[in-house]
């Protein structure tokens, strides 16, 4: 039996009067208070962090996957449906903004240098060609920049990217069954698929992204142990390579081997230290400036694969005369340009004169094939510097981030952005409204800046609402002394001990 002399300090109960003490208990009263104080944290934040997962008929849905596949899937199949997609789309950003209003401002915040571009789309109502339809089409580049930075910030990027992978395989699946071919080529010419349009390219560009964020479901579901996932990545990922290598697409090919490039490469610096991160990102940022310095070097070799192993035509299917006349247009109003989405307009007489010569009877969804030359005609030199300034930032606070905290979700972000970057000089990209490029390159820039981060619990003092154990214990006469120094209960006395009488306040008066 342990008594008062025998039992250590630590163990000893306060104000004690007496008589034996009961063993202690296995697990402290410290150790206690604390798993206690763990469960109550760990259960306010499973309860104040609601939305995290939807049940939907029974199944757990994450909403931002669920966003994520919901809107790219009309951006995707925006050539078929059209107007409805538009609808669905513009329906869908507000909706999820109200979901995500607790923390918008703080998220927007960060990335609020972002919006430049179309905000300067926006003002260029002023000046524009056609006011009308400039405030139209700046509106849904509003909306779609929006969407591209809700979905990189969102608290569960793996939701995210699994949304993104369905989308693409859904798309790539219906157009490589239910798809046609259009010809194409000089000298032997031949057949490209085109899958559910007549724009080779565009399938193509789809089917390269959808097989970069292939790659990175792999990845993710490598890690998590999900290995169904894992399965449906890699069947993905040979579908959208199969629709790739058949449309037969130089730029979307050539993009398709950087980007996996970059994704395999920036999966090992994952595992590698910082210091080894910063240096191997150094020099591949140097070599990046290299070949944007020798621009023309590479566009004359893209074009000289693209004839010698597509059998394509040395002018890149004409864009060398779209440049050429696009540089008579520049010319005419250089710093402002016409207006943001102002010259592809039916009825304007130098856009009918382009459509007219490449064939294009539907007299719309054409560009000037290189984002350069697109910007200078709508938005003049400003527009230009403007949207430099936005990358330069963009992918340097990108860059930043992946040396000091870098994970499989930045990878996958970091790939797409040198995926669409490298097929600038030969596309129209990151400008469109309503267009999935566009999207993931605001996506991408923005994911620089991190995600939402669950709630906070401020802990309080814990307070036991729990019923309080007592326990009586017989008090012996006992004289003042060092245990007892101010009074003595009378012979007999009984006194109520606390269980948890050594995280009380001591009594001053005892109880007669």
């Amino acid at each position: 039996m342990t008594t008062w002399d025998t039992a250590a300090p630590h163990l000893r109960r306060r104000r004690v009067r007496g008589g034996d003490i009961p063993s202690p208990h296995p697990m402290s009263w410290r150790e206690q208070r604390r798993a206690r104080t763990a469960k109550v944290v760990r259960d306010e934040i499973e309860g104040q962090v609601p939305g995290q997962v939807w049940n939907i008929f029974g199944l757990k849905v994450d909403p931002d996957g669920l966003f994520a596949l919901g809107l790219f899937l009309p951006m995707l199949f925006m050539a078929n449906i059209g107007t409805m997609g538009a609808a669905v789309i513009a329906g869908l950003v507000p909706l999820y903004l109200f979901v995500r209003r607790e923390r918008l401002t703080i998220v927007m915040l960060k990335r609020a240098f972002l919006f430049s571009v179309p905000l300067l789309a926006m003002m260029s109502v002023v000046w524009s060609e056609a006011p009308r339809e400039t405030f139209k089409y700046a509106a849904e580049l509003g909306l779609t920049v929006i969407a591209g930075l809700l979905i990189s910030s969102a608290r569960n990027q793996e939701a995210v990217i699994r949304g993104l992978g369905l989308a693409f395989f859904a798309y790539t699946g219906i157009s490589v069954f239910g798809g046609g071919y259009v010809g194409v080529g000089v000298g032997a010419g031949g057949q490209a698929f085109s899958g559910l349009t007549e724009s080779k390219n565009l399938l193509a560009d789809i089917a390269s992204t959808g097989a970069i964020v292939s790659m990175a479901v792999v990845a993710l579901a490598i890690r998590s142990r999900a290995w169904m996932w894992a399965v449906f990545g890699v069947a993905a990922f040979l579908l959208e390579v199969y629709a790739v290598t058949a449309a037969r697409s130089a730029g979307a090919l050539l993009g398709l081997g950087i980007g996996v490039c970059a994704m395999v490469g920036l999966l090992i610096l994952v595992a590698a230290g910082k210091a080894l991160r910063a240096f191997l990102t150094g020099v591949l940022a140097s070599v990046l400036v290299a070949v944007g310095l020798s621009y023309r070097w590479v566009a004359q070799t893209m074009i000289e694969i693209g004839a010698n192993v597509f059998d394509k035509d040395p002018t890149l299917t004409g864009r060398t005369y779209l440049w050429y006349r696009a540089a008579d247009l520049i010319d005419e109003k250089p710093m402002l340009g016409r207006g943001y989405y102002a010259f592809w307009l039916q009825g304007n007489v130098d856009a009918e004169g382009l459509w007219r010569y490449f064939g294009i009877e539907s007299r719309g969804g054409f560009t000037f094939h290189n984002t350069a030359v697109e910007i200078l005609v709508t938005l003049g030199l400003v527009g230009l510097v403007l949207l430099s300034i936005v990358l330069i930032i963009g992918i340097l606070a990108l860059v930043k981030r992946f040396v000091e905290r870098p994970n499989l979700a930045l990878v996958c972000w970091i790939s797409l952005l040198l995926y669409q970057l490298c097929r600038m000089p030969i596309e129209t990209i990151g400008i469109a409204p309503f267009y999935f490029s566009t999207a993931l390159c605001f996506a991408s820039l923005g994911a620089a800046f991190g995600r939402v981060d669950s709630k906070k619990i401020v802990r309080t003092a814990y307070r036991n609402t729990s019923p309080r154990v007592v326990q009586v214990w017989p008090v012996e006469d006992v004289a003042p002394g060092w245990a007892n120094p101010r009074w003595a209960p009378e012979p007999g006395a009984m006194r109520l001990l606390r269980a948890d009488t050594a995280a009380q306040p001591r009594d001053r008066k005892a109880k007669r």
